[in-house]
């Protein structure tokens, strides 16, 4: 009985980490990819409805070709898991060989548990902006134009609703 408790520890403890692995090998099939690494009680406030959402949205009226030719894809992967969880860390990086911009940041479980969908596509889209103005800046990356960038994702995001003043506490 124990061996199977074991096991069935293991397998839930690998989830996380499967998906994790899984986006990074598949993360650019477009020029957006939306993923996440989620704990169960929360998946479906996040993926598949608003992940898919958000880079469809972005793949539909944003061009990368736009901004230069220092950027071919962005990833952007949400963290939610328990307060606990110090697998998981947030990372923004650029691969110059890829021209690709590869990012994981957290969202605060307690906030996506009791919040609506709705109000956790809010969470994800300001997440996205702010995480984009923040970091941006102090990359650097060649033929990219970030101002112009961020510009448009913020004005789309405001065009869709999705920029409200939520506390992402």
């Amino acid at each position: 009985m124990l061996n199977k408790v074991f096991i069935l520890f293991l397998f839930l403890c690998a989830i996380p980490v499967i998906l994790a692995i899984y986006a990074q090998i598949e993360l650019m099939y477009a020029p957006f990819v939306i993923s996440g690494i989620l704990e169960e009680p929360i998946t479906e406030k996040v993926a598949f409805t608003n992940t898919n959402l958000l880079s469809d949205v972005l793949n539909a009226q944003l061009q990368l070709e736009s901004y230069g030719e220092g950027v071919k894809g962005i990833a952007f992967i949400y963290i939610v898991t328990l307060p606990a969880d110090d697998i998981h860390v947030e990372s923004f990086r650029y691969r110059k060989k890829d021209q690709e911009i590869h990012i994981q940041m957290r969202l605060p479980f307690a906030a996506v548990e009791s919040s609506s969908l709705e109000e956790v596509l809010h969470l994800m889209a300001q997440k996205y902006l702010d995480t984009m103005l923040e970091k941006l800046p102090s990359k650097n990356i060649p033929g990219f134009d970030w101002r112009h960038f961020t510009a448009d994702v913020q004005n789309l995001f405001e065009r869709k609703g999705w920029l409200m003043s939520l506390a992402l506490g």
